[in-house]
C-alpha cells in the first residue's frame, strides 16, 4: 500500500500531507483493487443526469476519469476523498485547501465533482428507505450542480468544480430527512436555538424569550467569544424564571435583537409552543438568486405540507435557521425592496453569536477580514464592504417562522402582531 506521503509526492502535492493524512490507513483498508465505480463511465453519466446536469462536460469527466484510473496514486487520494467525504465512521471533513492535483490543469476541480456524483445513489436510497418520493429526491441532488456553478465556477473563471468544504456537507443529507422544495432545503432535526416561544391564547400573538444565562451586547446582539464581549462594558446576561403560573424573562423583538428588560407572561394566558430539543425544519439557503417574497412563500408552503404528509407521526413546529441572511443590518444595508429585507420582515428573527467575520465566505467565496482582495464586482458585495469599512460590525443571525403561521405569508405577522407588553 502506498502511504499518503509517497502518493502526495508522486502527485506533485507533498505539501499538503498534514491536511491529507488523517484517516488514510483506515480509508486504504477498504481500498477496492478492482477500480472505482464512481470512475466508470456509465456510472457517472447516470449520476451527472441525476444531479442536474447536460452533457457540458461528459468529455472533460471520461478525460479526468481515464487519468486516476491509470495512476495507483491518484486513485488511491481520490478514494480517499470519497472514503473520508461518504464512509467514514467519524467526522472527517473535508477543508477548502484540500489538493487539487496541478496535471490536471483547468480540470483539476473534476476529481472532487466526480466523487460528488456518487452522491445520488447514496440519497436515492436513504430516501427510498424513508418512503419519499423520488422527484424530490431528484431535486435535492441539483444542489450539486448548484455547488458547482454557482459557487465553483464562479471563483475559478468559470472552470468547473467543487468546493471540498461543500462536497463534505453532502455526507448531512444521509443524516436526517433533507430535502430542496423549492427556493430553499429543509433538514427534520431537533431544535438546537436557545430561545423559548409563546403564543397568547387569546389574541394569537408570538413572544420569544431568551434562556437564562446567554450574553448580549447593550444593543441586545450576541458575539463570537468572551474576548469580544469583553471589549463591551455594557454586555448584559439574560435571566429566565418560572414561578406559579408565569414565566419572567429577557424578550426578543421579532427585528431581531434582546431587550435588557425582563417581561412577565401569564401562563393563563400564554402557551410555549416552540423551544431546544422541539422538532424543527431547519432551513438551508442554497445559492442561486431568486429570492423574492414568491418564491419564499411558495417554498415555506411546500415545506410544511410535504413533512406533515410524509412525516405525521413527528410535531414539528417551525421552520427556523441561521445565517448572514437574517443579519439584521441588511434592511439598513441592501436597497429599499430588497428581496432579502422583504423576507426578513415575514420571519421573526433572533440574536445569534457568530464571530465579525462568518457567513462573508458565502457572499464573496473568501474567508477571513475582507481586505483588498475581495471582491466588489455585485452591488451586494460593496454595500457589504462600505459597511464593515465604516465601522459597523458585520454579523449573522436567526429566524424562525412557525409552521401554523406560514399561511400568514406576506402580511408580516409578527412584527404587525406584536404584544403590545413588549414595547418599549
Amino acid at each position: 500500500m502506498l502511504s499518503a506521503a509517497e502518493c502526495l509526492e508522486q502527485l506533485g502535492a507533498g505539501d499538503t500531507l498534514q491536511m491529507v493524512a488523517a484517516h488514510w490507513e483506515a480509508s486504504q483498508a477498504e481500498f477496492p483493487e478492482d477500480g472505482l465505480f464512481f470512475l466508470r463511465r456509465e456510472v457517472w453519466l447516470q449520476n451527472r443526469a441525476r444531479c442536474g446536469f447536460g452533457s457540458e462536460y461528459d468529455e472533460r469527466f471520461q478525460r479526468v476519469a481515464a487519468e486516476i484510473e491509470k495512476n495507483e496514486a491518484f486513485r488511491r487520494l481520490a478514494w480517499h476523498m470519497y472514503w473520508r467525504v461518504f464512509r467514514s465512521p467519524v467526522p472527517a471533513h473535508l477543508e477548502n485547501s484540500w489538493p487539487e492535483i496541478a496535471m490536471l490543469g483547468e480540470d483539476a476541480g473534476l476529481p472532487g465533482l466526480l466523487v460528488a456524483l456518487s452522491w445520488a445513489p447514496l440519497l436515492l436510497e436513504y430516501h427510498r428507505q424513508l418512503g419519499l418520493p423520488e422527484e424530490a429526491t431528484l431535486e435535492t441532488l441539483r444542489q450539486v450542480r448548484h455547488f458547482c456553478e454557482e459557487n465553483y465556477c464562479r471563483a475559478f473563471g468559470g472552470r468547473p468544480g467543487i468546493f471540498p468544504g461543500q462536497l463534505s456537507w453532502l455526507k448531512n443529507y444521509l443524516k436526517n430527512p433533507y430535502l430542496r422544495l423549492g427556493r430553499f432545503e429543509y433538514c427534520l432535526q431537533p431544535s438546537p436555538d436557545p430561545l423559548l416561544v409563546y403564543r397568547h391564547r387569546p389574541s394569537g400573538q408570538t413572544l420569544a424569550l431568551c434562556e437564562a444565562g446567554l450574553q448580549f451586547t447593550r444593543e441586545g446582539y450576541r458575539l463570537g467569544s468572551p474576548e469580544e464581549y469583553a471589549q463591551e462594558p455594557d454586555s448584559w446576561f439574560s435571566t429566565l424564571e418560572f414561578s406559579d403560573g408565569s414565566v419572567c424573562g429577557n424578550p426578543i423583538l421579532p427585528e431581531g435583537r434582546a431587550v435588557q428588560k425582563t417581561v412577565t407572561l401569564s401562563l393563563n394566558e400564554w402557551e410555549r409552543i416552540f423551544s431546544r430539543g422541539d422538532d424543527c425544519l431547519r432551513m438551508h439557503i442554497p445559492p442561486g438568486g431568486r429570492m423574492t417574497p414568491e418564491c419564499c412563500g411558495e417554498s415555506l408552503k411546500r415545506a410544511r405540507d410535504f413533512f406533515r404528509r410524509y412525516f405525521p407521526q413527528r410535531n414539528i413546529r417551525a421552520v427556523c435557521t441561521g445565517s448572514w441572511i437574517f443579519n439584521p443590518d441588511l434592511e439598513e444595508i441592501l436597497p429599499k425592496g430588497a428581496n432579502l429585507s422583504a423576507f426578513q420582515r415575514e420571519l421573526y428573527l433572533y440574536p445569534a453569536a457568530s464571530g465579525p467575520w462568518d457567513g462573508l465566505w458565502f457572499i464573496f467565496l473568501k474567508t477571513g477580514k475582507p481586505d483588498a482582495t475581495f471582491p466588489r464586482n455585485t452591488d451586494l458585495q460593496r454595500r457589504v464592504l462600505e459597511f464593515i469599512e465604516s465601522g459597523r460590525r458585520w454579523r449573522c443571525g436567526g429566524m424562525l417562522i412557525l409552521l401554523e403561521d406560514i399561511e400568514h405569508f406576506g402580511t408580516q405577522f409578527y412584527r404587525n402582531n406584536f404584544p403590545d407588553i413588549c414595547i418599549f
